[in-house]
Protein backbone atom coordinates (compact mmCIF):
# COMPACT_ATOMS: atom_id res chain seq x y z
CA UNK A 1 0.00 0.00 0.00
CA UNK A 2 1.24 3.89 -0.89
CA UNK A 3 2.28 5.99 1.91
CA UNK A 4 -0.53 8.52 3.09
CA UNK A 5 0.28 12.10 2.92
CA UNK A 6 -1.37 14.98 4.85
CA UNK A 7 -2.05 17.42 2.28
CA UNK A 8 -4.80 18.61 4.10
CA UNK A 9 -3.15 19.44 7.10
CA UNK A 10 -0.19 20.99 5.41
CA UNK A 11 -1.46 23.49 3.48
CA UNK A 12 -3.79 24.69 5.83
CA UNK A 13 -1.17 25.06 8.90
CA UNK A 14 0.58 28.04 9.75
CA UNK A 15 4.41 27.80 10.82
CA UNK A 16 4.83 28.79 14.40
CA UNK A 17 8.06 30.46 13.49
CA UNK A 18 6.38 32.95 11.27
CA UNK A 19 3.71 34.13 13.92
CA UNK A 20 5.94 34.51 16.62
CA UNK A 21 8.30 36.72 14.10
CA UNK A 22 5.63 38.77 13.07
CA UNK A 23 5.21 40.84 16.89
CA UNK A 24 8.66 40.87 17.06
CA UNK A 25 9.50 43.16 14.02
CA UNK A 26 7.46 45.67 14.44
CA UNK A 27 8.29 46.16 17.80
CA UNK A 28 12.20 46.34 16.43
CA UNK A 29 10.51 49.25 13.93
CA UNK A 30 8.55 51.10 16.38
CA UNK A 31 12.16 51.21 18.41
CA UNK A 32 14.07 52.42 15.52
CA UNK A 33 11.44 54.98 14.25
CA UNK A 34 11.32 56.24 18.05
CA UNK A 35 15.28 56.55 18.08
CA UNK A 36 15.42 58.26 14.51
CA UNK A 37 12.75 60.73 15.80
CA UNK A 38 14.47 61.33 18.90
CA UNK A 39 17.80 62.12 17.19
CA UNK A 40 15.89 64.27 14.79
CA UNK A 41 14.42 66.37 17.57
CA UNK A 42 17.89 66.91 19.45
CA UNK A 43 19.39 68.11 16.08
CA UNK A 44 17.17 70.93 16.15
CA UNK A 45 17.55 71.66 19.10
CA UNK A 46 21.28 71.93 19.60
CA UNK A 47 21.41 73.59 16.16
CA UNK A 48 19.30 76.57 18.22
CA UNK A 49 21.90 76.53 21.04
CA UNK A 50 25.20 76.16 18.70
CA UNK A 51 24.22 76.91 15.33
CA UNK A 52 25.17 80.08 13.44
CA UNK A 53 22.51 82.30 15.52
CA UNK A 54 24.69 81.08 18.78
CA UNK A 55 27.88 81.72 17.06
CA UNK A 56 27.26 84.97 16.26
CA UNK A 57 26.24 86.03 19.58
CA UNK A 58 29.44 85.35 21.36
CA UNK A 59 31.40 86.91 18.97
CA UNK A 60 29.12 90.34 19.81
CA UNK A 61 29.54 89.52 23.65
CA UNK A 62 33.40 89.10 22.94
CA UNK A 63 33.48 92.15 20.82
CA UNK A 64 31.58 94.02 23.68
CA UNK A 65 34.04 92.63 26.23
CA UNK A 66 36.78 94.02 24.38
CA UNK A 67 35.44 96.98 24.06
CA UNK A 68 34.40 97.75 27.42
CA UNK A 69 38.14 96.67 27.94
CA UNK A 70 39.62 99.17 25.54
CA UNK A 71 38.07 101.76 27.36
CA UNK A 72 39.48 101.08 30.74
CA UNK A 73 42.53 101.12 29.20
CA UNK A 74 42.73 104.43 27.26
CA UNK A 75 41.46 106.09 30.48
CA UNK A 76 44.59 104.27 32.50
CA UNK A 77 46.89 105.06 29.52
CA UNK A 78 45.55 109.11 29.85
CA UNK A 79 46.04 109.33 32.85
CA UNK A 80 49.56 107.58 32.76
CA UNK A 81 50.71 109.92 30.06
CA UNK A 82 49.55 113.09 31.74
CA UNK A 83 51.77 112.44 34.55
CA UNK A 84 54.58 111.35 32.45
CA UNK A 85 54.16 115.12 31.03
CA UNK A 86 54.34 116.74 34.40
CA UNK A 87 56.81 114.96 36.01
CA UNK A 88 59.20 115.11 32.63
CA UNK A 89 58.88 118.76 31.37
CA UNK A 90 60.92 119.85 34.19
CA UNK A 91 63.72 117.66 32.73
CA UNK A 92 63.36 118.26 29.37
CA UNK A 93 63.40 122.06 30.29
CA UNK A 94 66.54 121.50 31.50
CA UNK A 95 67.93 119.46 29.04
CA UNK A 96 67.20 122.34 26.44
CA UNK A 97 69.56 124.83 28.02
CA UNK A 98 72.09 122.20 28.38
CA UNK A 99 71.48 121.14 24.44
CA UNK A 100 68.99 123.32 22.63
CA UNK A 101 66.70 122.25 20.52
CA UNK A 102 67.52 124.90 17.35
CA UNK A 103 71.00 123.86 17.97
CA UNK A 104 72.33 126.91 19.81
CA UNK A 105 74.89 127.28 22.04
CA UNK A 106 73.93 125.79 25.01
CA UNK A 107 72.84 128.41 28.08
CA UNK A 108 74.31 126.06 31.34
CA UNK A 109 75.87 123.05 30.90
CA UNK A 110 74.49 120.30 33.43
CA UNK A 111 76.64 119.71 36.59
CA UNK A 112 77.02 115.64 37.35
CA UNK A 113 74.13 116.49 40.28
CA UNK A 114 71.34 117.59 37.67
CA UNK A 115 71.91 114.38 35.31
CA UNK A 116 71.33 112.17 38.09
CA UNK A 117 68.36 114.15 39.19
CA UNK A 118 67.24 113.43 36.03
CA UNK A 119 68.19 109.85 35.68
CA UNK A 120 65.96 109.08 38.90
CA UNK A 121 62.94 110.40 37.26
CA UNK A 122 62.65 108.96 33.87
CA UNK A 123 64.14 105.76 35.46
CA UNK A 124 61.42 105.71 37.46
CA UNK A 125 59.29 106.44 34.13
CA UNK A 126 60.01 103.54 32.37
CA UNK A 127 59.04 101.45 35.14
CA UNK A 128 55.82 102.75 34.86
CA UNK A 129 55.31 101.35 31.19
CA UNK A 130 56.82 97.75 31.94
CA UNK A 131 53.51 95.93 32.05
CA UNK A 132 51.66 95.35 29.09
CA UNK A 133 47.86 95.21 30.11
CA UNK A 134 46.20 92.81 27.31
CA UNK A 135 44.03 95.54 25.22
CA UNK A 136 43.55 96.10 21.32
CA UNK A 137 45.89 97.30 18.43
CA UNK A 138 45.06 100.83 19.24
CA UNK A 139 46.38 101.02 22.77
CA UNK A 140 48.90 99.16 22.27
CA UNK A 141 50.17 101.18 19.63
CA UNK A 142 49.71 103.99 21.72
CA UNK A 143 51.30 102.57 24.74
CA UNK A 144 54.32 101.29 22.69
CA UNK A 145 55.26 104.83 21.28
CA UNK A 146 55.04 106.30 24.89
CA UNK A 147 57.44 103.24 25.98
CA UNK A 148 59.26 103.68 23.39
CA UNK A 149 59.63 107.37 23.35
CA UNK A 150 60.52 107.04 27.75
CA UNK A 151 63.32 104.48 26.79
CA UNK A 152 64.81 106.94 24.56
CA UNK A 153 64.85 109.35 26.83
CA UNK A 154 66.52 107.58 29.03
CA UNK A 155 69.23 106.86 26.40
CA UNK A 156 69.64 110.22 26.27
CA UNK A 157 70.44 111.35 29.99
CA UNK A 158 73.09 108.32 29.65
CA UNK A 159 74.47 110.39 26.92
CA UNK A 160 74.40 113.84 29.03
CA UNK A 161 76.33 112.06 31.36
CA UNK A 162 78.91 110.41 29.30
CA UNK A 163 79.34 114.58 28.25
CA UNK A 164 79.66 115.47 31.92
CA UNK A 165 82.29 113.64 32.77
CA UNK A 166 84.80 113.73 29.29
CA UNK A 167 87.36 116.24 28.67
CA UNK A 168 86.63 118.94 26.07
CA UNK A 169 85.69 119.04 23.33
CA UNK A 170 84.58 115.91 23.70
CA UNK A 171 82.16 116.70 26.04
CA UNK A 172 80.27 119.19 23.70
CA UNK A 173 80.62 116.86 20.92
CA UNK A 174 78.72 114.68 23.18
CA UNK A 175 76.00 117.07 24.52
CA UNK A 176 75.20 117.37 20.82
CA UNK A 177 74.64 113.53 20.50
CA UNK A 178 72.73 113.63 23.94
CA UNK A 179 70.45 116.45 22.95
CA UNK A 180 70.10 114.75 19.49
CA UNK A 181 68.72 111.45 21.26
CA UNK A 182 66.29 113.35 23.31
CA UNK A 183 64.59 114.90 20.26
CA UNK A 184 64.24 111.63 19.04
CA UNK A 185 62.40 110.84 22.49
CA UNK A 186 60.27 113.97 21.55
CA UNK A 187 59.52 113.06 18.56
CA UNK A 188 58.49 109.12 19.42
CA UNK A 189 56.17 110.83 21.87
CA UNK A 190 54.34 113.04 19.74
CA UNK A 191 53.54 110.45 17.72
CA UNK A 192 52.10 108.50 20.46
CA UNK A 193 50.54 111.11 21.58
CA UNK A 194 48.41 111.74 18.79
CA UNK A 195 47.42 108.15 18.58
CA UNK A 196 46.18 108.47 22.23
CA UNK A 197 44.08 111.31 21.09
CA UNK A 198 42.68 109.32 18.35
CA UNK A 199 41.59 106.40 20.45
CA UNK A 200 40.83 108.56 23.24
CA UNK A 201 37.92 110.32 21.08
CA UNK A 202 36.80 106.55 19.75
CA UNK A 203 36.52 105.64 23.68
CA UNK A 204 33.78 108.49 23.79
CA UNK A 205 36.24 110.52 25.86
CA UNK A 206 37.16 113.32 23.48
CA UNK A 207 40.36 114.90 22.90
CA UNK A 208 43.38 114.34 24.72
CA UNK A 209 46.49 116.27 24.67
CA UNK A 210 49.73 115.05 26.38
CA UNK A 211 52.68 116.38 23.96
CA UNK A 212 55.61 117.32 25.75
CA UNK A 213 57.40 120.90 25.48
CA UNK A 214 59.53 120.68 22.40
CA UNK A 215 58.93 123.94 20.12
CA UNK A 216 58.92 123.97 16.65
CA UNK A 217 62.70 123.23 15.50
CA UNK A 218 62.44 119.51 17.17
CA UNK A 219 60.43 117.63 13.95
CA UNK A 220 57.70 117.12 16.33
CA UNK A 221 53.79 116.57 15.67
CA UNK A 222 51.66 119.33 17.38
CA UNK A 223 48.67 118.83 18.81
CA UNK A 224 45.52 119.83 17.26
CA UNK A 225 43.79 123.13 18.26
CA UNK A 226 40.40 121.14 19.68
CA UNK A 227 39.98 121.43 23.07
CA UNK A 228 40.43 119.02 25.54
CA UNK A 229 37.32 116.30 25.79
CA UNK A 230 35.60 117.69 22.61
CA UNK A 231 34.26 115.16 20.78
Amino acid sequence: MGRTTPVGRARSGKPAGRVAARPLWGSITALVTAFALGFAVAFVSGSWTTGPDATQRRIAELQDEEARRDVEQVGALIELARGGRERLTPVLEAMAKASPLDDSAPAAAPTMDDVRGWRDVVAAEVRRYEETPSAGNGVNVARTGLRTAVGQLAAAVDGFAAAVGAPEPLSRDLLVLAGAQRTLALRAWSVAALQLDVISIGAGKGHVHVHLPSGPSAGTIPADTAPEGHR
